[in-house]
């Protein structure tokens, strides 16, 4: 049986590791041999590493992104976080979606496992 497992990444992404660090423990997690369902959370201060204008290779975020999505992962933003900092939806990176903070939420509390970076 599958498990449902949310990494959320709720810091800013410069001058720190969390999201990165997120970002590989998401994809180990997404490699687990089809028992885990891996959903990506950028919330409260993490809202700001799921824009277009994040420099990915900078925070070495390319490979783990990339291994995500081939394991079928998917990355969420949080409306909710965006909207407390003034993130405009059409400055999130294409292949992360923006969900309503009820929807963030209701993931985040019907998953097995959670991971908070």
């Amino acid at each position: 049986m599958k498990r449902d497992v949310v990494v959320m990444l709720t810091r800013a992404p410069y001058g720190r590791v969390h999201v990165p660090e997120g970002l590989r423990a998401a994809r180990g997690v997404a490699a687990g041999f089809d028992l885990h369902d891996v959903t990506v959370v950028f919330t409260q201060d993490g809202v700001y590493g799921a824009r277009e204008a994040v420099d990915r290779d900078a925070l070495n975020m390319t490979g783990h992104v990339a291994d995500l999505v081939e394991q079928d992962g998917t990355m969420v933003a949080d409306a909710a976080a965006m909207a407390a900092r003034d993130v405009d939806e059409a400055d999130i990176a294409d292949d992360v979606a923006v969900w309503p903070g009820d929807r963030v939420a209701a993931r985040i509390r019907d998953a097995d496992h959670t991971l908070d970076f």
